[in-house]
């Protein structure tokens, strides 16, 4: 089995369990988890005893999305104090071709929410064919408040316009009660239940036919295809990427401000 710096790798009754273990950094995603996390991904897809992958998050935060001091997402590449952009739509693409390995995994995913799900960490139990979430948990992407285009464009397919351009266009955050009002996660339980009930959840996954799982899983992913969903990948990406050249005004936030600074939303909307 597999040992990681940033991740837990665990397989207990076909389940492998795939913890992000940053604690003491809200279990932020930096350049070596995620390349830990590619490793992982690839090794419970080809072993054949993993029936279903579930992740977690370590402490008291599922993830607070990418570490801006070190990931491949906001940090420019090695001696460059800017993006360019031929760098930038690299880099995007890299990070796209991510989100989609999950989307498009081949077998069941479940994600286990005790804490914030902040921006990419918002993300990756949005890539989950199922999320279960404690009362407690949070959902958003307060990084949006300085523009710009979503490198996922799963929001508007999940949620709706309205939703989307709500929770996008405002940067809100919002509870998990909430969030499952609103299709953002599956199913919400005091914390005290969760991880009995993904326990339970994961179990019941696990007996089914693989192959099966496989297909029904290609087959309702297919339906979102065929309406384009696949086809906004590469735009949103490249948009994304894009907007790493324009300038902010004066007076406009950054993303210090509302990570760091006192432009953070500390009470998420929502009943708690």
């Amino acid at each position: 089995m597999p040992t990681y710096d940033f991740l837990i790798y665990d397989i207990q009754d076909r389940i492998c369990s795939i913890t992000f273990n940053r604690p003491d950094k809200r279990n932020a995603l930096n350049t070596r988890l995620l390349e830990e996390l590619d490793d992982a991904l690839d090794t419970a897809e080809a072993d054949d005893d993993v029936r279903v992958v579930l992740f977690k998050g370590s402490g008291t935060a599922f993830s607070a999305g990418y570490d801006l001091r070190d990931n491949p997402y906001t940090t420019p590449p090695d001696g460059q104090k800017s993006w360019r952009l031929n760098d930038a739509a690299s880099a995007l693409r890299k990070i796209s071709d991510r989100y989609l390995r999950i989307w498009y995994y081949s077998k069941p995913t479940v994600a286990q929410v005790q804490g914030p799900a902040i921006a990419t960490g918002c993300y990756f139990q949005m890539l989950c064919d199922i999320a279960f979430a404690a009362d407690t948990a949070t959902f958003g992407h307060q990084a949006q408040r300085v523009g710009g285009v979503t490198s996922l464009p799963l929001w508007v397919w999940m949620l709706g316009m309205r939703q989307a351009k709500y929770l996008l266009l405002s940067g809100r955050l919002i509870t998990a009660k909430e969030a499952q009002k609103i299709g953002l996660v599956t199913r919400v339980f005091p914390p005290d239940e969760l991880e009995a009930e993904v326990q339970r959840l994961c179990l019941d996954l696990a007996q089914h036919n693989p192959l099966g799982t496989t297909w029904l899983k290609d087959a309702m992913n297919a339906d979102y295809d065929m309406m384009g969903l696949r086809a906004s990948f590469p735009m949103h990406h490249s948009m994304n990427a894009a907007m790493r050249m324009s300038e902010r005004g004066a007076g406009e936030l950054s993303l210090t401000d509302i990570v760091f600074g006192g432009n953070r939303q500390e009470r998420p909307e929502g009943e708690p």
